[in-house]
């Protein structure tokens, strides 16, 4: 008998060790912390500093002068800018350095993504009016009560309204906005792009962002406005306004 009860339990043990993480909760940490930055869960709030980590169901929320910058398990980089706020939904890490799903629900303020060693349909970002499909990508998030703005650095993503309306932005630079009305999509030479562009705060200064999460680059794309170096605070003039927008992933493939 207590040999069949110990093959049992090393039976037991030797399957659980074996047992896929595929629904096992990843966490993120704080890399980069400026003041007035709090994780909240059930209606309790916890200062944020460097090295904390936040999880699944904290909803991020910074004020006037705060600033988070998050590394998740799968290298995905997140930004969260002042006055914003963020809920990460869910979290599923398929192995110790990619993810089965990341959820983010964006509730509004600035932000920047970029996106870690996931496969390309783990990853989708819901705002008050749109839904974003990520495709292996860095972008500019600037969500509002009745608008979403997205500026593409590299990849491509699908925005789409409530509605169901979406484009695709598949080209550097390239401008989508999602209300509950429409859904544009603004390309590099449109006229039209350069007063959106501005909006973007981390196109026009990343001085105040670590090295990982900056893109290169990224200053030209706002047009017809002075904006910043990529790598500092400041003010440059623009560069390559007539230069022929540069597609990266046009083709969106089936979840």
């Amino acid at each position: 008998m207590m040999k069949q009860f110990l093959l049992v339990h090393l039976l037991g043990l030797c399957l659980s060790l074996a047992a896929p993480a595929a629904h096992a909760a990843g966490e993120g940490t704080a890399v980069g912390v400026n003041p007035d930055a709090v994780a909240r869960l059930s209606s309790t709030d916890r200062l944020l500093h460097v090295g904390t980590d936040v999880s699944v169901g904290e909803m991020i929320i910074t004020g006037s002068s705060g600033q988070v910058q998050i590394v998740f398990d799968d290298d995905t980089r997140l930004v969260v800018g002042p006055r914003s706020s963020l809920l990460i939904e869910t979290y599923l890490m398929a192995t110790s350095n990619t993810a089965q799903k990341l959820t983010i629900n964006a509730l509004g303020g600035s932000f920047r993504f970029i996106t870690g060693n996931s496969p390309k349909p783990a990853y989708s970002i819901n705002t008050p009016t749109a839904a974003i499909a990520v495709r292996g990508t860095e972008f500019d998030l600037v969500v509002e009560p009745r608008i979403t703005r997205v500026m593409l650095y590299e990849g491509a993503l699908l925005i789409c309204n409530n509605a169901g309306d979406c484009e695709v932005l598949d080209g550097q630079c390239e401008v989508g906005t999602a209300a509950r009305q429409q859904t544009l999509l603004y390309q590099r030479l449109d006229p039209a792009r350069a007063p959106l562009s501005v909006q973007f705060r981390y196109a026009r200064f990343q001085g105040g962002l670590l090295s990982p999460f900056r893109v290169r680059g990224a200053g030209s794309c706002v047009e017809d406005n002075p904006v910043a170096d990529p790598g500092s605070d400041t003010p440059a003039t623009p560069q390559n306004r007539t230069q022929t927008p540069q597609v990266q992933n046009p083709a969106f493939g089936k979840n």
